[in-house]
């Protein structure tokens, strides 16, 4: 994907939903246009950090996780997102999925995709914005780590696409419901296969999806408006060169 995703939902309506009990962090605001690097929001389960173990905390963390021990935090620029298959046995998320899960909940992101055939059979490419379709926010399973420079850096699992997304692409973010949040939160470290069971494709229907403007994959670009249903763009217009790595 070289899309963006948004975090609109302000922390008292995350909190609220995500059933929090304390919000520890806050993002500066609504962004809706947000690239790796930058700062999510996540609910996760505090153990051993003076904050009340066994409670459920929100805050936020820098979009790309860097394992304690890296030496450079700029590898956190390559691991914002884990795949499902290898993400318990690789080492810069094994430790993370372990001890350290948590739920990263977002309004939505961009994913780029087909667009309409050039009159010389090239395909185009078309933006799209992709959100639940009963409008509540997307909760998705994630990994996070802490580092003395950085209280939290993160990561999002991805999954092979549901039948929602495969038009689109081929993986897509691991979305949890409400009933797998316990589980996946769980900190008495669970067996391995029933987390690894959590981390599958949404079901069919769970997710809407409709074009937006191409000015999403300039990171630069801000406001609501980047989420407002546009046609697709003419099969002849160029298609922009993309500022971000693949996503998912």
């Amino acid at each position: 994907m070289c899309g963006r995703v948004v975090t609109a939902s302000g922390p008292e309506e995350l909190s609220e939903y995500l059933g929090a009990d304390a919000i520890v962090d806050v993002l500066d605001g609504p962004d809706h246009n947000v690239a790796p690097s930058r700062h999510l929001p996540l609910a996760w389960t505090s153990i051993g950090d003076g904050q009340g173990d066994g409670r459920r905390l929100l805050g936020t963390a820098r979009w790309g996780l860097v394992p304690s021990w890296a030496k450079d935090p700029a590898i956190g620029d390559r691991m914002f997102n884990a795949r499902a298959e290898t993400v318990a046995d690789k080492p810069s998320f094994r430790a993370a999925f372990r001890r350290r899960r948590c739920l990263v909940a977002v309004d939505g992101f961009y994913e780029w995709g087909p667009g309409p055939t050039t009159p010389t059979g090239r395909p185009s490419r078309q933006p799209w914005f992709i959100h639940r379709a009963d409008g509540h926010p997307l909760v998705l399973a994630g990994l996070w780590e802490r580092r003395v420079d950085e209280p939290r850096t993160c990561s999002i699992i991805t999954v092979p696409a549901n039948g929602d997304l495969s038009p689109v692409h081929h993986r897509m973010p691991a979305v949890l419901e409400p009933d797998e949040w316990d589980a996946w939160l769980d900190a008495d470290d669970p067996n391995r296969s029933e987390l690894e069971s959590l981390l599958a494709p949404a079901a069919d229907g769970t997710l809407s999806r409709h074009p937006v403007d191409r000015r999403v994959n300039n990171a630069r670009n801000k406001g609501a408006e980047l989420m407002d249903l546009v046609e697709p763009a003419p099969a002849d217009a160029p298609s922009p060169a993309p500022d971000q790595g693949a996503l998912w």
